[in-house]
């Protein structure tokens, strides 16, 4: 996955990035959410290369702390129904029709989901809605930048950024892999964010989840 292969690139070569900040982030978004929520959401929908590398990041990690109306539980209760038939390669438009009504309806509410947007491209694809499927390909692609330009992943000081449980996995799963001794540690809490170290060996890795405990 291509955000694999640029944290590949990161470690390598140690590029380093300023950390984002979650006590800001979220007193922002909690005290004036028009202004740096739901401002930022409008010009996402629309074209997201309009938003600076900042508002993007107030945007992604900020949707941690609004309520969103579509939360992770609703994604797994509608995981067998309409996720994972939308995941499917090859999706057929008679199927993707039947479940574009509730695809859409949760993709409005959870934009900022990778999996729901890498979704909405197959169903948009297959009934041959070009336009709508390369917005979500943009969007799809502005969030992996922001989470690879979040940090090094390297130390406590610059952890990769994300804002689910299954981001986190998806970036350990190449250290799990690795066999040998895999060990998982979490290091810290604060401000409903997890701070998790992932090693094999000499390997290591950090990923922050901000907003973990705020589904």
């Amino acid at each position: 996955m291509k955000k694999l292969f640029l944290l590949a690139l990161l470690l390598f070569f140690g590029i380093s990035f300023s950390q984002i900040n979650t006590v800001e982030t979220k007193k922002n978004v909690t005290e004036n959410p028009q202004k740096y929520y739901y401002d930022y959401l409008e010009i996402f929908k629309k074209d997201p290369s309009k938003l600076s590398q900042e508002e993007m990041n107030q945007l992604y990690y900020g949707s941690r702390f609004i309520e969103s109306g579509y939360s992770l539980s609703t994604f797994n209760d509608d995981y067998d129904e309409i996720w994972k038939i939308a995941s499917r390669k090859g999706l057929s438009k008679t199927k993707a029709l039947k479940i574009l009504e509730k695809a859409e309806s949760a993709y409005h509410k959870a934009p900022m989901n990778i999996e729901i947007l890498t979704s909405m491209v197959n169903i948009y694809d297959a009934i041959k809605e070009k336009a709508k499927a390369e917005i979500c390909v943009m969007q799809n692609n502005r969030i992996i930048k922001t989470i690879d330009e979040s940090g090094t992943g390297r130390s406590e000081e610059s952890p990769i950024c994300v804002i689910t449980a299954g981001e986190m996995l998806n970036f350990a799963k190449p250290i799990m892999m690795m066999g040998g001794n895999f060990k998982q540690k979490d290091l810290k809490t604060d401000e409903g964010c997890i701070l998790t170290q992932y090693s094999n060996g000499s390997a290591s890795l950090f990923v922050k989840c901000i907003g973990c405990f705020n589904f």
